[in-house]
């Protein structure tokens, strides 16, 4: 999917005059806190995935990775290459603490991510959702998402077979070494943005 980074906040300033919103560097003891494998995070870092956190006096609520150019997944061997390098980033593993989920958490991780991103140049940013998550899908609906392009894994062994929507539609792999590349591009938005203009 791909979403729209604009300047206009998500939340009034009241809902967060207790939030602060900071880069999480490698090295952050609050890395220790996040629930993903040790060596997931590593890898993260390597790739030169960035993670925005957000705070409330001082304590992480919740956070979001992002990267620039491309994504490398870790969970299959796809890199989703992003057309629009200059004002685009592909987004991963939101992450709201559970005890902050009947709150503000989530929309106050986008509010801090679309003003972080926005002051950087960032007009979209790309993520994978899948179909089954209705709940993620929903929320995102209120943020103005569209499909990008849809793809399916199988694997088997070490085969890794892919169809997809978008170039190169189907694909396969068998070795760790090989990846299948992914070009995502923001035109769905940007023609969804012309109609509702007109």
């Amino acid at each position: 999917m791909v979403q729209p980074i604009s300047g206009k906040p998500m939340l009034p300033a009241n809902l967060v005059k207790n939030l602060t919103f900071a880069e999480i560097l490698p090295g952050d003891p609050n890395i220790d806190l996040m629930p993903a494998r040790p060596e997931v995070k590593v890898s993260r870092f390597e790739q030169g995935a960035r993670c925005l956190g957000v705070f409330r006096k001082g304590v992480l609520i919740g956070y979001l990775w992002f990267c620039l150019g491309q994504y490398e997944e870790d969970e299959v061997r796809c890199t989703y290459r992003l057309v629009a390098a200059d004002e685009s980033v592909f987004d991963f593993d939101l992450y709201v603490f559970p005890e902050q989920r009947m709150g503000i958490g989530f929309m106050a991780i986008w509010h801090g991510a679309n003003e972080f991103l926005h002051a950087r140049g960032i007009r979209y940013t790309f993520s994978r959702l899948t179909r089954f998550n209705l709940a993620s899908r929903r929320a995102h609906a209120h943020l103005g998402w569209k499909c990008a392009g849809r793809a399916v894994f199988v694997r088997a062994w070490r085969l890794e077979l892919m169809v997809a929507s978008t170039s190169p539609y189907l694909a396969v792999t068998c070795s760790p070494s090989r990846r299948i590349h992914l070009p995502l591009t923001p035109h769905v938005l940007d023609t969804a943005l012309e109609k509702s203009a007109r």
